[in-house]
């Protein structure tokens, strides 16, 4: 009778306690994670796969290397490139014309040099002719050569004339350089001549040669005459000589 009642009071307390036994221990947590299981595996490689210490000092020994001879590329390029650069060409500000260029030029070489002494006389006498309202004379090389031939001719010969030692003027002088020698009938047409020649010896300038030829009657009417359309000049030493001259052509029917 005994037994049969503490039999089932034993089995209620041992069913108690182990039920209290099992409240006691503690449910381990589950964390999540974004990590898959193949990141897990391939972290624990890697850890395991570490590279000893003489392995990590050859690396950093050959990554100081490399970093040298990067630094020494560079300089090298920076070298180059200053040797290849080329200064850029200097932007104009003006844009001139080919012949204002040209011109511009010639003006820097004549600056400062002096203007020959023949343009000086022909300037004076067109300057002249200027102060009585009359138009200026143009040059010509034959009437130039005419008269320089006269002018070394006196020199040389120790003569001062209008008429050489041959006994020729002015006007046979002046045709032979072929000025004002006209064929009539080639050109079926009439013409005109006119010719003239000034003449000076012992003056040292151009003003003081102009002054004297102005004060003679017979030089002031030939350098102020409208006859006369063309000039040249010849000088040698202290002798001076003027050749005037124009051709008036007139057609012909």
């Amino acid at each position: 009778m005994i037994k049969k009642t503490i039999a089932p009071f034993m089995t209620l307390t041992t069913a108690i306690l182990s039920t209290v036994v099992a409240l006691s221990i503690p449910t381990p947590q589950v964390h999540a994670s974004a990590h898959s299981l193949e990141e897990h595996v391939a972290a624990r490689r890697a850890s395991r796969s570490v590279a000893p210490v003489s392995n990590r000092i050859i690396l950093q020994k050959s990554t100081s290397r490399t970093t040298t001879q990067d630094r020494r590329s560079q300089r090298l390029n920076q070298r180059r490139l200053r040797t290849v650069s080329v200064p850029k060409a200097p932007v104009r500000t003006t844009s001139l014309s080919s012949l204002q260029r040209r011109e511009s030029r010639r003006s820097k070489r004549l600056a400062g040099k002096p203007v020959p002494v023949k343009q000086h006389v022909t300037d004076g006498v067109n300057m002249e002719r200027a102060k009585q309202g009359i138009a200026p004379l143009r040059y010509h090389t034959d009437l130039e050569t005419a008269a320089q031939a006269h002018a070394q001719d006196m020199s040389i010969k120790e003569y001062f004339s209008h008429e050489n030692l041959e006994g020729e003027r002015s006007g046979d002088r002046i045709k032979k350089t072929g000025y004002g020698v006209i064929n009539a009938q080639e050109c079926r047409c009439s013409y005109k001549v006119f010719l003239a020649e000034n003449i000076a010896k012992g003056q040292s300038s151009v003003v003081q040669v102009i002054k004297e030829w102005m004060e003679s009657s017979s030089h002031r009417e030939a350098m102020l005459s409208k006859d006369y359309q063309e000039i040249g000049v010849g000088i040698v030493d202290d002798i001076w000589v003027l050749n005037f001259g124009s051709v008036d052509i007139t057609p012909g029917r």
